[in-house]
């Protein structure tokens, strides 16, 4: 799933979905059903029914009916600016909206034979792209902000005039006629491989994460979490974070994540004691570890795995003990935080039981079943495995009536699935533009060894560099477009210095996600803070502490690519053990408090051991590191056990 399910960058509440559509303004109810026909499109595209049919759909069409759908909603439901007028639909949006209609038109219609016998564009084809491409800019701006729309616009230019450019960014140049062929009338360009990854494969996990909300499956984790954990210290907390990640690798969104579960757990952790602002930052935190939890990741792993050509099954495997580390530092924590605070945990006779949770939503878990099934040991493709994924779910959840995919519910699935695309496709298209310009003129290449050699070949260096550049660019964008444009940009020059591309590629993402929780934007912070009734500056400052697993475990599994099962079993198990000695002795110096209060220096012996883990130190160094903070530790179990500390 995308990263904005049901949309993080959402048009005014009162026509949102679920409006009845008669109380809707013209163009909401325009967007319900340009959104509702897309994803009926999409659909039947997933059951094969158009081939069946005998209805051929070339690649290069689909992407255009997307992109052309998309642009067009998001014109439609996303505001040009916060608190504009979104009663009327203005001239211009009307002429964006046709344009781009009949720019995609014609790309769809012509597919068969644009892709063999494409050249320089004619004086039309050229108007159509120029009404086209100031359409996607406007949606991309919209959606992801200025940064992307200035880095596409200017890759044209650049493709243009390349041949005035100096040193390295040299090339031949291009007429306009000549790069308006390439980028619109071509396979590539706007229409390359990135968008026909993200219109093939993300909508059918979208559209499973839109049926599993609105059937009830976050009703469903947040029990299941809560009869697992929520009699113990901290229950409430230790129930955010487990529920948060099973429902936020769902969703896709990290926003939703909070908005959906936390107004649940907040106010249960608020009344065992967490101040509010601390019960909303480990509710952001912990929806925003949802996105690198296996199997889904936001739909990221599919993506990540088209990009390296390796299985999906790969991928879930490597994100896995990284996922252990963060929620596993997370809970350690929530516990600290409780034993500070003396918080108890829920009396159990007010807590279901896991029994009779699993009775009431056993529904949604063979559905996940099959998808494992089908994408890990059936090998099957991602398209094919989510079509038998969503039939086993609607059958399933159909057993009662609670859950049921009614009409009602159906209808709301239909337009949040493709608002939860309104920001990836357009930015989508929109990269396809960077990707081109860098591919024809080589600057790509030419680009990687620059940055190596302005980096001195320092690869930390370069991961520095390229996880601040990933940091800034996620600020208001998706976690999912956000790793599209950095991986377009920055993976290539990392992978050539030697690094893992597996880890490369899982380090932008992770750095692309990390500023829904850390100021100044800090999106899930401020939303969890709403919630909570906390100060939004405040919950994002406690939201970076309590967060600070998902800023460290990218370095490791850079420096020890073990964590990512590359390797043998031994050193994976050896690195995932130091790793989380390393995170809990970073955690504990920043706290001043691990088992038992810290004094100064104590907490000085934590810090620099925890930091000398994740640094690339020769093994007869970091082994006796590792046996003295595990013996450190051991010591402060036992000023535990002979303290009096609060415990329950």
């Amino acid at each position: 799933m995308a990263e904005n399910s049901t949309t993080d960058v959402q048009p005014q509440k009162k026509y949102g979905p679920g409006t009845p559509f008669k109380e809707r303004p013209l163009r909401f109810k325009l967007a319900f059903l340009l959104g509702s026909v897309w994803t009926i499109y999409i659909i039947l595209t997933l059951l094969k029914v158009f081939f069946t049919l005998g209805i051929i759909i070339y690649p290069v069409a689909h992407r255009a009916i997307c992109a052309g759908a998309l642009v067009s909603l998001v014109l439609l439901a996303v505001p040009p600016k916060k608190g504009a007028d979104m009663e009327r639909l203005h001239w211009y949006e009307t002429v964006m909206i046709l344009w781009t209609a009949a720019a995609c038109a014609y790309i769809a219609c012509n597919s068969d034979s644009l892709i063999y016998s494409w050249g320089d564009a004619t004086w039309w084809q050229m108007l159509l792209a120029g009404g086209f491409s100031v359409a996607l800019m406007e949606a991309v701006r919209r959606t992801s902000g200025l940064a992307p729309v200035i880095l596409s616009v200017g890759s044209f230019f650049y493709f243009v005039y390349s041949d005035l450019f100096p040193g390295f960014l040299m090339s031949t140049g291009f007429t306009y006629a000549g790069a308006t062929g390439w980028m619109f009338l071509s396979g590539e360009g706007y229409w390359g491989s990135i968008v026909g990854t993200v219109a093939s494969t993300v909508p059918g996990f979208i559209l499973f994460g839109c049926i599993l909300t609105v059937t009830g499956a976050s009703d469903f984790f947040s029990d299941l979490a809560r009869a697992c954990l929520g009699a113990y210290r901290g229950g409430p907390a230790k129930t955010a974070v487990l529920s948060s990640m099973f429902f936020g690798s769902l969703s896709g969104s990290v926003a939703a994540n909070v908005a959906t579960t936390g107004q649940i757990t907040i106010p249960m952790m608020k009344k065992t004691g967490f101040p509010a602002e601390l019960a909303g930052a480990v509710e952001a935190v912990a929806s925003t570890g949802g996105m690198f939890t296996p199997p889904i990741m936001g739909a990221t792993a599919f993506l990540i795995a088209d990009f390296l050509g390796v299985s999906y099954w790969s991928v879930c495997a490597a994100a896995f003990l990284p996922a252990v580390l963060y929620y596993g530092t997370l809970l350690v924590q929530a516990d600290i935080e409780a034993i500070r605070l003396c918080a108890v945990g829920e009396p159990r006779e007010n807590l279901p039981r896991v029994r009779d949770v699993m009775r009431e939503g056993w529904y949604y878990l063979p559905s996940f079943g099959v998808l494992i099934v089908c994408m890990g040991f059936l090998k099957f493709s991602a398209e094919t495995s989510i079509v038998y994924t969503l039939l086993t779910l609607v059958v399933c959840t159909a057993f009662s009536r609670r859950t049921r995919l009614n009409w009602k519910r159906f209808l709301i699935v239909l337009e949040n699935t493709a608002m939860g695309m309104n920001m990836v496709i357009p930015l989508s298209v929109a990269i396809g533009i960077l990707v081109g310009a860098m591919t024809v003129t080589g600057t790509g290449q030419n680009l990687s060894n620059e940055l190596g050699s302005l980096a001195g070949n320092n690869i930390y260096l370069m991961l520095l560099m390229a996880g601040a550049a990933s940091f800034v660019l996620g600020m208001g964008m998706s976690s999912i477009a956000c790793y599209l444009l950095t991986v377009t940009m920055l993976a290539p020059a990392i992978v050539g210095s030697g690094v893992e591309p597996l880890a490369v590629h899982m380090f932008l993402f992770y750095y692309g996600a990390l500023s829904f929780i850390t100021p100044p934007v800090a999106i899930a912070a401020f939303v969890a803070s709403g919630i909570s009734g906390g100060d939004p500056t405040k919950t994002g400052v406690l939201a970076l502490r309590m967060g600070i697993a998902g800023f460290l475990v990218p370095w490791a599994f850079v420096v020890y690519p073990a964590l990512l099962f590359i390797g043998p079993l031994w050193e994976t198990a050896l690195v995932f053990l130091a790793s989380f000695t390393g995170l809990l002795a970073i955690s504990g110096a920043w706290t001043k408090y691990l088992l038992v209060p810290l004094a100064l220096w104590e907490r000085i012996v934590l810090g620099a051991g925890g930091i000398a883990i994740f640094v690339p130190l020769p093994d007869i160094i970091q082994y006796p590191v590792l046996a003295a903070l595990l013996a450190f530790m051991g010591y402060l179990f036992y000023r535990m056990k002979t303290e009096k500390v609060c415990s329950f």
